[in-house]
């Protein structure tokens, strides 16, 4: 699905096949040592050969030409975690 400029989307955990160019998906959540959100997400196979990053509020990926920004991270220590992510280029 191709996104407008500002359209927000849900990571949970699991696939998430809304990203023209792939799935990106949760694979897990937890808060560092600091006590800040992290998030680990996966991708299409053009992120090889890191197939899973981890995220941050404020960290930027980019999925089918398309550039996301993660503005929150949300009960990253719960089975209902996800994270929100903004088009930004």
């Amino acid at each position: 699905m191709a996104h407008e400029l500002g359209a927000q989307e849900k990571i949970t955990y699991g696939r998430n096949d809304r990203f023209e160019g792939g799935p990106v998906g949760g694979g897990r959540f937890w808060l560092d040592e600091q006590g800040r959100p992290v998030a680990k997400i996966g991708g299409p196979p053009d992120w090889q050969p890191e197939v899973m990053i981890d995220v941050r509020i404020g960290d930027t990926f980019a999925v089918g030409g398309q550039t996301w920004r993660i503005t929150d991270i949300v009960d990253a220590e719960s089975p209902k975690a996800y994270l929100l992510a903004v088009r930004v280029g």
